[in-house]
Protein backbone atom coordinates (compact mmCIF):
# COMPACT_ATOMS: atom_id res chain seq x y z
CA UNK A 1 0.00 0.00 0.00
CA UNK A 2 1.44 3.34 -1.04
CA UNK A 3 1.81 5.88 1.76
CA UNK A 4 4.84 7.96 0.72
CA UNK A 5 4.63 10.07 -2.44
CA UNK A 6 7.22 12.42 -3.89
CA UNK A 7 5.87 15.13 -6.19
CA UNK A 8 8.44 16.61 -8.58
CA UNK A 9 7.87 19.97 -10.24
CA UNK A 10 7.06 23.24 -8.45
CA UNK A 11 4.74 24.57 -11.13
CA UNK A 12 0.97 24.84 -10.85
CA UNK A 13 0.27 21.13 -11.33
CA UNK A 14 2.93 20.11 -8.84
CA UNK A 15 1.40 22.46 -6.27
CA UNK A 16 -2.07 21.03 -6.92
CA UNK A 17 -0.98 17.40 -6.68
CA UNK A 18 1.12 17.99 -3.57
CA UNK A 19 -1.82 19.71 -1.88
CA UNK A 20 -4.43 17.15 -2.93
CA UNK A 21 -2.35 14.15 -1.90
CA UNK A 22 -1.39 15.73 1.42
CA UNK A 23 -5.05 16.48 2.16
CA UNK A 24 -5.88 12.86 1.38
CA UNK A 25 -3.51 11.67 4.09
CA UNK A 26 -0.41 10.67 2.12
CA UNK A 27 3.05 11.58 3.33
CA UNK A 28 4.10 13.97 0.56
CA UNK A 29 7.57 15.22 -0.26
CA UNK A 30 7.51 18.18 -2.67
CA UNK A 31 10.72 18.56 -4.69
CA UNK A 32 12.28 20.77 -7.31
CA UNK A 33 15.71 22.32 -7.71
CA UNK A 34 17.10 25.43 -6.04
CA UNK A 35 15.51 27.75 -8.60
CA UNK A 36 12.22 27.09 -6.84
CA UNK A 37 13.38 27.47 -3.24
CA UNK A 38 11.42 30.71 -2.85
CA UNK A 39 8.17 28.94 -3.74
CA UNK A 40 8.88 26.31 -1.11
CA UNK A 41 9.64 29.05 1.43
CA UNK A 42 6.26 30.63 0.65
CA UNK A 43 4.49 27.32 1.26
CA UNK A 44 6.32 26.88 4.56
CA UNK A 45 5.54 30.43 5.69
CA UNK A 46 1.87 30.14 4.71
CA UNK A 47 1.42 26.76 6.37
CA UNK A 48 0.62 24.83 3.21
CA UNK A 49 -0.75 25.10 -0.32
CA UNK A 50 -4.19 26.65 -0.74
CA UNK A 51 -6.52 25.20 -3.37
CA UNK A 52 -9.01 27.57 -4.98
CA UNK A 53 -11.41 27.52 -7.90
CA UNK A 54 -12.97 24.10 -8.39
CA UNK A 55 -10.98 22.56 -5.52
CA UNK A 56 -10.88 23.95 -2.00
CA UNK A 57 -8.83 23.57 1.14
CA UNK A 58 -5.19 23.59 2.22
CA UNK A 59 -2.69 20.77 1.93
CA UNK A 60 0.67 20.80 3.69
CA UNK A 61 3.40 18.52 2.29
CA UNK A 62 5.34 16.71 4.98
CA UNK A 63 8.60 17.82 3.40
CA UNK A 64 9.71 20.57 1.00
CA UNK A 65 13.15 20.06 -0.49
CA UNK A 66 15.57 21.03 -3.24
CA UNK A 67 17.75 17.98 -2.50
CA UNK A 68 17.07 15.07 -4.92
CA UNK A 69 18.55 12.52 -2.51
CA UNK A 70 16.16 13.62 0.22
CA UNK A 71 13.28 13.72 -2.25
CA UNK A 72 13.75 10.15 -3.44
CA UNK A 73 14.60 8.50 -0.13
CA UNK A 74 11.81 6.12 0.83
CA UNK A 75 9.38 7.29 -1.85
CA UNK A 76 7.05 4.57 -3.07
CA UNK A 77 5.47 6.62 -5.88
CA UNK A 78 7.18 9.50 -7.67
CA UNK A 79 4.83 11.84 -9.53
CA UNK A 80 6.68 13.93 -12.13
CA UNK A 81 4.89 17.13 -13.16
CA UNK A 82 7.27 19.16 -15.33
CA UNK A 83 7.28 20.35 -18.93
CA UNK A 84 8.68 17.88 -21.43
CA UNK A 85 11.75 20.09 -21.98
CA UNK A 86 12.75 19.22 -18.39
CA UNK A 87 12.34 15.44 -18.59
CA UNK A 88 16.02 14.73 -19.20
CA UNK A 89 17.09 17.19 -16.51
CA UNK A 90 14.84 15.56 -13.91
CA UNK A 91 15.87 12.04 -14.94
CA UNK A 92 19.53 12.94 -14.42
CA UNK A 93 18.84 14.57 -11.05
CA UNK A 94 17.01 11.60 -9.56
CA UNK A 95 18.91 8.73 -11.25
CA UNK A 96 21.60 8.34 -8.55
CA UNK A 97 18.98 8.06 -5.80
CA UNK A 98 16.48 5.59 -7.25
CA UNK A 99 15.41 2.69 -5.05
CA UNK A 100 14.03 -0.73 -5.94
CA UNK A 101 10.27 -0.85 -6.29
CA UNK A 102 9.65 2.85 -6.94
CA UNK A 103 6.93 3.75 -9.42
CA UNK A 104 7.65 6.83 -11.53
CA UNK A 105 4.52 8.39 -13.02
CA UNK A 106 5.08 11.12 -15.64
CA UNK A 107 2.12 13.49 -16.05
CA UNK A 108 1.38 14.33 -18.78
CA UNK A 109 3.43 11.50 -20.26
CA UNK A 110 4.46 13.03 -23.60
CA UNK A 111 6.76 10.05 -24.25
CA UNK A 112 8.87 11.05 -21.28
CA UNK A 113 9.28 7.39 -20.33
CA UNK A 114 11.65 6.97 -23.29
CA UNK A 115 13.74 9.91 -22.07
CA UNK A 116 13.90 8.63 -18.49
CA UNK A 117 14.74 5.11 -19.66
CA UNK A 118 17.51 6.36 -21.94
CA UNK A 119 19.07 8.43 -19.16
CA UNK A 120 18.83 5.60 -16.61
CA UNK A 121 20.50 3.19 -19.01
CA UNK A 122 23.21 5.71 -19.86
CA UNK A 123 23.97 6.27 -16.18
CA UNK A 124 23.97 2.56 -15.37
CA UNK A 125 21.01 2.64 -12.98
CA UNK A 126 20.47 -0.80 -11.44
CA UNK A 127 17.46 0.00 -9.22
CA UNK A 128 14.32 -1.79 -10.40
CA UNK A 129 11.76 0.97 -11.01
CA UNK A 130 8.75 1.33 -13.29
CA UNK A 131 8.12 4.13 -15.78
CA UNK A 132 4.50 5.03 -16.46
CA UNK A 133 2.87 7.80 -18.47
CA UNK A 134 -0.49 9.42 -17.80
CA UNK A 135 -2.63 10.56 -20.68
CA UNK A 136 -3.24 14.28 -20.18
CA UNK A 137 -2.57 16.36 -17.10
CA UNK A 138 -3.72 15.90 -13.52
CA UNK A 139 -5.97 18.97 -13.75
CA UNK A 140 -6.09 22.38 -15.47
CA UNK A 141 -4.71 24.86 -12.96
CA UNK A 142 -2.69 28.04 -12.51
CA UNK A 143 -0.56 29.50 -9.72
CA UNK A 144 -2.72 32.40 -8.58
CA UNK A 145 -0.72 33.71 -5.59
CA UNK A 146 2.14 32.64 -3.34
CA UNK A 147 1.40 29.15 -2.09
CA UNK A 148 -1.93 29.14 -3.92
CA UNK A 149 -3.20 27.27 -6.98
CA UNK A 150 -6.53 27.75 -8.74
CA UNK A 151 -8.06 24.67 -10.37
CA UNK A 152 -10.27 25.06 -13.42
CA UNK A 153 -12.16 21.78 -12.97
CA UNK A 154 -13.17 19.60 -9.99
CA UNK A 155 -10.83 16.93 -8.65
CA UNK A 156 -10.91 13.83 -10.85
CA UNK A 157 -8.74 10.92 -9.82
CA UNK A 158 -9.65 8.88 -12.90
CA UNK A 159 -7.53 8.70 -16.03
CA UNK A 160 -5.63 6.42 -18.37
CA UNK A 161 -2.01 5.34 -18.15
CA UNK A 162 0.46 2.94 -19.69
CA UNK A 163 3.90 1.81 -18.62
CA UNK A 164 7.03 1.35 -20.69
CA UNK A 165 7.05 -1.56 -21.25
CA UNK A 166 3.29 -2.12 -21.24
CA UNK A 167 3.83 -5.41 -19.39
CA UNK A 168 4.33 -3.32 -16.23
CA UNK A 169 1.01 -1.46 -16.50
CA UNK A 170 -1.11 -3.99 -14.59
CA UNK A 171 1.30 -4.11 -11.66
CA UNK A 172 1.53 -0.33 -11.46
CA UNK A 173 -2.25 0.03 -11.50
CA UNK A 174 -2.57 -2.51 -8.71
CA UNK A 175 -0.01 -0.71 -6.56
CA UNK A 176 -1.64 2.68 -7.20
CA UNK A 177 -5.03 1.49 -5.96
CA UNK A 178 -6.23 3.86 -3.26
CA UNK A 179 -4.09 6.68 -4.64
CA UNK A 180 -5.74 7.15 -8.04
CA UNK A 181 -8.37 5.31 -10.07
CA UNK A 182 -6.54 4.91 -13.36
CA UNK A 183 -7.12 2.33 -16.07
CA UNK A 184 -4.68 1.03 -18.64
CA UNK A 185 -3.95 2.05 -22.21
CA UNK A 186 -2.64 -0.48 -24.71
CA UNK A 187 0.77 1.24 -24.68
CA UNK A 188 2.32 4.67 -24.15
CA UNK A 189 1.57 5.67 -27.76
CA UNK A 190 -2.17 5.40 -27.15
CA UNK A 191 -2.06 8.11 -24.50
CA UNK A 192 0.17 10.51 -26.42
CA UNK A 193 -1.77 10.04 -29.65
CA UNK A 194 -4.92 11.05 -27.76
CA UNK A 195 -3.42 14.19 -26.21
CA UNK A 196 -6.18 16.78 -26.31
CA UNK A 197 -3.75 19.67 -26.32
CA UNK A 198 -2.39 18.73 -29.74
CA UNK A 199 -5.89 19.45 -31.02
CA UNK A 200 -6.67 22.43 -28.79
CA UNK A 201 -3.38 24.31 -28.55
CA UNK A 202 -1.30 24.21 -31.71
CA UNK A 203 -3.44 25.75 -34.47
CA UNK A 204 -5.22 28.12 -32.09
CA UNK A 205 -1.95 29.46 -30.65
CA UNK A 206 -0.33 29.94 -34.06
CA UNK A 207 -3.39 31.72 -35.46
CA UNK A 208 -3.55 33.95 -32.37
CA UNK A 209 0.14 34.92 -32.66
CA UNK A 210 -0.46 38.65 -33.22
CA UNK A 211 -3.04 38.83 -30.43
CA UNK A 212 -0.68 37.03 -28.03
CA UNK A 213 2.13 39.44 -28.92
CA UNK A 214 -0.18 42.40 -28.24
CA UNK A 215 -1.92 41.16 -25.08
CA UNK A 216 0.88 39.23 -23.34
CA UNK A 217 -0.25 38.40 -19.81
CA UNK A 218 -3.79 39.54 -20.66
CA UNK A 219 -4.27 36.83 -23.27
CA UNK A 220 -6.46 33.78 -22.71
CA UNK A 221 -6.68 31.12 -25.41
CA UNK A 222 -10.15 29.94 -24.49
CA UNK A 223 -11.50 33.50 -24.32
CA UNK A 224 -10.04 34.96 -27.49
CA UNK A 225 -8.69 32.32 -29.89
CA UNK A 226 -11.51 30.00 -30.91
CA UNK A 227 -13.21 31.86 -33.73
CA UNK A 228 -15.14 29.90 -36.40
CA UNK A 229 -12.18 29.82 -38.78
CA UNK A 230 -9.78 28.68 -36.06
CA UNK A 231 -12.19 25.92 -35.09
CA UNK A 232 -12.29 24.88 -38.75
CA UNK A 233 -8.50 24.34 -38.70
CA UNK A 234 -8.64 22.56 -35.34
CA UNK A 235 -11.34 20.24 -36.69
CA UNK A 236 -9.18 19.34 -39.69
CA UNK A 237 -6.25 18.43 -37.45
CA UNK A 238 -8.56 16.23 -35.42
CA UNK A 239 -9.77 14.48 -38.57
CA UNK A 240 -6.19 13.90 -39.72
CA UNK A 241 -5.21 12.47 -36.36
CA UNK A 242 -8.29 10.25 -36.20
CA UNK A 243 -7.28 8.65 -39.50
CA UNK A 244 -3.80 7.94 -38.10
CA UNK A 245 -5.23 6.55 -34.85
CA UNK A 246 -7.43 4.17 -36.79
CA UNK A 247 -4.50 3.03 -38.92
CA UNK A 248 -2.48 2.45 -35.75
CA UNK A 249 -5.26 0.29 -34.33
CA UNK A 250 -5.87 2.76 -31.50
CA UNK A 251 -9.19 4.30 -30.37
CA UNK A 252 -9.98 7.99 -30.07
CA UNK A 253 -10.75 8.74 -26.42
CA UNK A 254 -13.83 10.89 -26.23
CA UNK A 255 -14.13 14.25 -27.95
CA UNK A 256 -10.83 16.19 -27.86
CA UNK A 257 -12.75 19.35 -28.81
CA UNK A 258 -15.21 19.00 -25.95
CA UNK A 259 -13.89 21.96 -23.95
CA UNK A 260 -13.93 24.21 -27.02
CA UNK A 261 -17.56 23.32 -27.62
CA UNK A 262 -18.49 23.99 -23.99
CA UNK A 263 -16.73 27.37 -24.00
CA UNK A 264 -18.69 28.32 -27.11
CA UNK A 265 -21.89 27.78 -25.11
CA UNK A 266 -21.08 28.91 -21.58
CA UNK A 267 -24.70 29.39 -20.51
CA UNK A 268 -25.37 25.69 -20.99
CA UNK A 269 -22.14 24.65 -19.25
CA UNK A 270 -21.74 26.43 -15.90
CA UNK A 271 -19.28 23.71 -14.84
CA UNK A 272 -16.57 25.34 -17.01
CA UNK A 273 -17.04 28.94 -15.81
CA UNK A 274 -14.01 28.78 -13.50
CA UNK A 275 -11.93 27.22 -16.26
CA UNK A 276 -12.97 29.98 -18.64
CA UNK A 277 -12.27 32.75 -16.13
CA UNK A 278 -8.93 31.66 -14.69
CA UNK A 279 -7.14 29.41 -17.22
CA UNK A 280 -5.23 32.20 -18.95
CA UNK A 281 -2.27 32.00 -21.34
CA UNK A 282 -0.20 31.55 -23.30
CA UNK A 283 1.40 34.93 -22.64
CA UNK A 284 4.02 34.47 -25.38
CA UNK A 285 4.71 32.25 -28.39
CA UNK A 286 7.83 30.89 -26.69
CA UNK A 287 5.58 28.74 -24.53
CA UNK A 288 4.81 25.12 -23.67
CA UNK A 289 1.57 25.36 -25.68
CA UNK A 290 3.82 25.12 -28.73
CA UNK A 291 7.07 23.60 -27.44
CA UNK A 292 5.42 20.65 -25.71
CA UNK A 293 2.48 19.89 -27.95
CA UNK A 294 4.35 20.34 -31.22
CA UNK A 295 7.47 18.40 -30.23
CA UNK A 296 5.68 15.52 -28.48
CA UNK A 297 2.18 14.56 -29.61
CA UNK A 298 2.40 16.53 -32.83
CA UNK A 299 5.78 15.14 -33.89
CA UNK A 300 4.79 11.57 -32.98
CA UNK A 301 1.56 11.80 -35.00
CA UNK A 302 3.41 13.04 -38.09
CA UNK A 303 6.09 10.36 -37.86
CA UNK A 304 3.49 7.62 -37.34
CA UNK A 305 1.51 8.90 -40.31
CA UNK A 306 4.63 8.81 -42.49
CA UNK A 307 5.37 5.25 -41.33
CA UNK A 308 1.83 4.27 -42.37
CA UNK A 309 1.89 6.05 -45.72
CA UNK A 310 -0.59 8.71 -44.59
CA UNK A 311 -0.40 12.49 -44.73
CA UNK A 312 -1.32 15.18 -42.20
CA UNK A 313 -0.89 18.38 -44.25
CA UNK A 314 -2.72 20.72 -41.87
CA UNK A 315 -0.87 19.57 -38.75
CA UNK A 316 2.44 19.60 -40.66
CA UNK A 317 1.78 23.17 -41.80
CA UNK A 318 1.08 24.40 -38.30
CA UNK A 319 4.13 22.62 -36.85
CA UNK A 320 6.21 24.23 -39.57
CA UNK A 321 4.92 27.73 -38.80
CA UNK A 322 5.27 27.16 -35.05
CA UNK A 323 8.85 26.07 -35.65
CA UNK A 324 9.55 29.18 -37.71
CA UNK A 325 8.16 31.37 -34.91
CA UNK A 326 10.27 29.71 -32.22
CA UNK A 327 13.35 28.78 -34.27
CA UNK A 328 12.80 25.08 -33.61
CA UNK A 329 12.41 22.11 -35.92
CA UNK A 330 9.54 20.41 -34.15
CA UNK A 331 8.94 17.98 -37.02
CA UNK A 332 12.44 16.50 -37.24
CA UNK A 333 13.82 17.19 -33.76
CA UNK A 334 10.70 16.26 -31.78
CA UNK A 335 9.78 12.92 -30.23
CA UNK A 336 9.38 11.07 -33.50
CA UNK A 337 9.51 7.31 -33.90
CA UNK A 338 13.01 7.67 -35.30
CA UNK A 339 14.23 9.85 -32.44
CA UNK A 340 12.74 7.42 -29.92
CA UNK A 341 14.99 4.71 -31.34
CA UNK A 342 12.80 3.01 -33.96
CA UNK A 343 14.50 3.07 -37.38
CA UNK A 344 12.48 3.77 -40.52
CA UNK A 345 12.43 0.14 -41.63
CA UNK A 346 10.56 -1.00 -38.49
CA UNK A 347 6.84 -1.54 -38.82
CA UNK A 348 4.39 -0.42 -36.16
CA UNK A 349 3.71 -4.06 -35.32
CA UNK A 350 7.40 -4.58 -34.62
CA UNK A 351 7.52 -1.39 -32.54
CA UNK A 352 4.47 -2.42 -30.49
CA UNK A 353 6.26 -5.64 -29.54
CA UNK A 354 9.14 -3.60 -28.13
CA UNK A 355 7.00 -1.30 -26.01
Amino acid sequence: MIERITVIGAGATGHAVAAVMARRGFQVTFYDDARFAERFADIENLGGITLRGMMHGTGKPAKLTTDPAEAMAGAQAVFVHVMSDRHEEIARRIAPYLEDGQHILITPGNLGSFIFRKVFRELGVTAQVTLTEKEGNFCPCRLSAKGEVTAGLPLNLKGKVASLPAADTERVLKDLEGVVEYSGNQNVFEGVMNAGNVINHIASTVLAAAEIDHKGDEFSLFKYAFTPNVIKCVSKIRAERLAVLQAMGLPEHGNPMGMIEKIQNLEAHPEVHVFYKYMDGPNALDHRYLHEDCSCGGALALSAAKRLGLEMPVLAAFLGVAGAINDRDYINDGRTLENLGFPAEMTLEEIYKQI
